[in-house]
């Protein structure tokens, strides 16, 4: 059709799951948190740092995300361990990295999150992570998700998909969602070729009508979807044009 009505890329059952979860999100911070939460982004502006692989940089960042996150007066710990198998090359494939909490095909951790004590909290990070800034970052922002929800009391059993969410709405959309779906080069020493890495819990079409959602609610909303990968962001892009011109838009303003 010509003038065919804007459609979300999302189903019904996963548009009202993320609608359902942003209503408790204002319960449980605040709409004013919602309006006014800054949304982080990949710049010198939130994290002034020269990232080289090492482990004081994910000191650094995890340090940056409590301060985003807001939060204080916690002692987190944070360890590294590796559980990665050894990368192989076969007729120009590659194998990849996966992870268990913040995960793609397969069940090896790439962070991990634990309560010690009162207040004491334990965040584990694959010592691989330390090679892709943006999905260190993404991962220690649901690995402290987790201290939100389970350590601060609002959920009293896990739940990683609405944890992948909580991260959109502590400002860390950009960063999860970038983290979702990697394509990109390899060179070993006789092949070279192309490789997937999938994150997370929520699919990208999930992610992108989130952070659509998320626009929404801001009072001064920025350009900051310019930061998204491609596709992820012509979702985006595809789901605000669809809030803006249904019964939703004032929904979540």
């Amino acid at each position: 059709m010509l003038f065919a009505k804007p459609k979300p890329t999302v189903t019904p059952e996963d548009k009202e799951w993320v609608e359902d979860a942003f209503l408790w999100f204002e319960e449980e911070y605040g709409a004013d948190y919602l309006k006014n939460v800054r949304i982080i982004e990949p710049t010198k502006e939130f994290f002034n740092y020269e990232f080289s692989g090492l482990e004081k940089d994910a000191e650094y960042a995890l340090e940056k995300c409590m301060e985003y996150m807001e939060i204080k007066n916690t002692n987190v710990e944070l360890y590294f361990f590796s559980e990665s198998p050894m990368e192989f090359e076969d007729e120009g494939i590659i194998a990849t990295h996966n992870e268990e909490g913040f995960r793609n095909q397969s069940s090896n951790a790439i962070g991990k999150y634990s309560e010690r004590g009162p207040n004491t909290f334990e965040i584990g990070l694959e010592l691989s992570q330390l090679k892709n800034p943006q999905s260190m970052i993404a991962t220690l922002a649901h690995e402290l998700s987790h201290l939100i929800l389970l350590g601060e009391g609002r959920l009293h059993e896990n739940d990683e998909e609405l944890t992948d969410l909580n991260c959109i709405a502590m400002g860390f959309g950009i960063f999860l969602s970038n983290s979702l779906f990697n394509f990109q080069q390899w060179q070993g020493h006789s092949h070279q070729g192309w490789q997937t890495n999938r994150q997370g819990y929520i699919p990208e079409q999930v992610a992108a009508y989130a952070m659509a959602l998320f626009n929404n609610y801001q009072d001064n909303p920025t350009n900051w979807s310019q930061h998204l990968n491609k596709g992820i962001r012509k979702m985006y892009e595809k789901n605000l044009k669809f809030l803006n011109t249904t019964e939703n838009a004032t929904r979540f303003r």
